[in-house]
């Protein structure tokens, strides 16, 4: 390595120092490594809030149904006070025996403000980008400005009887990309099943088998580039609350290729 002598005066010592150029290739190797790792490491750390605050609003959430059957009894006797499909059901199903059990910042209520208005993306079965306006669901954001839209599905009567929850959870908000699996995830909260009162176990949205297990194999097909995503959830409580990497979505049956994250 070339050197060169720097005389920095009188009574100064002569010191060894880079050259110019060995200085500007040191830096441009920097360069590079940063470029090339600096996106990974951003992504591993958004992909981690993600999962940590879907899995606080999962057990938030979770964990309503339980106080609201101490408060107002059984699942059963709430089904004609929730009333039919519709806002004003979800509302009263929302504001009655959720909200009073969480601690919100914003309850939108019938409010129509930019605040309130989601659009939630996702691609249909021609993998075209739609959205889903949630102004037909009860809107409310957590304290921590988690974005919550529930929207209820009351059909039926007596053994044919159903009763279950679309739960949306935005983990940031309003901000982009507002797409599902993405930062936006659903959930069902079933209710009554067949006539049954069920206790209110949220699942993720998935293909699943008689003791509401989700099934593997459907839930990739449901998650992937240029899917629905309605099965992302799924996937990320299956690998223990963490979005999965390319090597762990390989691992259960993904496509490397349509990995979705």
């Amino acid at each position: 390595m070339n050197k060169f002598n720097l005389n920095l005066g009188e009574g100064a010592t002569n010191r060894l120092a880079f050259t110019l150029a060995e200085v500007l290739i040191t830096l441009a190797i920097i360069g590079v490594v940063a470029a090339l790792t600096i996106p990974s490491v951003i992504t591993n750390y958004q992909n981690t809030q993600t999962a940590t605050t879907l899995k606080k609003a999962y057990s938030t959430i979770a964990n309503t149904t339980n106080l609201a059957i101490k408060d107002h009894g059984p699942i059963s006797g709430w089904v004609d006070d929730i009333g039919a499909y519709g806002f004003q059901s979800s509302k009263i199903y929302a504001e009655k025996y959720v909200i009073p059990y969480l601690r919100i910042s914003k309850n939108c209520a019938n409010s129509n403000e930019p605040s309130c208005t989601h659009k939630i993306k996702f691609y249909n079965t021609s993998g075209e980008l739609s959205s889903l306006e949630t102004t037909n669901y009860a809107n409310f954001y957590l304290a921590d400005g988690t974005f919550v839209a529930i929207g209820t599905n009351n059909a039926g009567t007596g053994a044919n009887q159903f009763l279950n929850a679309q739960v949306f959870i935005d983990v940031n908000g309003l901000k982009q990309p507002n797409t599902l699996g993405k930062d936006v995830f659903i959930y069902i909260h079933y209710l009554i099943s067949y006539g049954k009162d069920i206790g209110g176990k949220l699942h993720p949205h998935c293909i699943h088998d008689e003791n509401l297990k989700c099934v593997l194999s459907e839930s990739i097909n449901n998650c992937k580039k240029g899917g629905n995503n309605v099965s992302c959830a799924h996937l990320i409580m299956q690998n223990g609350w963490k979005i999965p990497s390319k090597e762990e979505y390989v691992r259960m049956g993904g496509d490397a290729d349509k990995y979705p994250w």
